[in-house]
């Protein structure tokens, strides 16, 4: 087995600029958390905190996108 993984040296290296990590702590992570929170505490419902929680984060990539101006990503 030792020789067929010594065979096999490719590997791929991906490489993700710095601003797409502060956008998804910015928007997943903190966004997500905020909305998930204040979305609860106002309708008094744990399922529309979860959709808040998935939804405004989304939106809020799109806004930004579409800012930068390049709607697809």
């Amino acid at each position: 087995m030792l020789k067929k993984s010594v065979k096999n040296k490719e590997f791929t290296v991906y490489i993700v600029p710095a601003w797409k990590w502060k956008e998804f702590l910015a928007f997943e992570l903190i966004g997500g958390t905020a909305f998930y929170l204040l979305c609860r505490k106002t309708a008094n419902s744990e399922l529309f905190g979860i959709a808040a929680n998935i939804a405004v984060p989304q939106m809020l990539k799109y806004m930004a996108a579409s800012y930068r101006g390049n709607i697809n990503g």
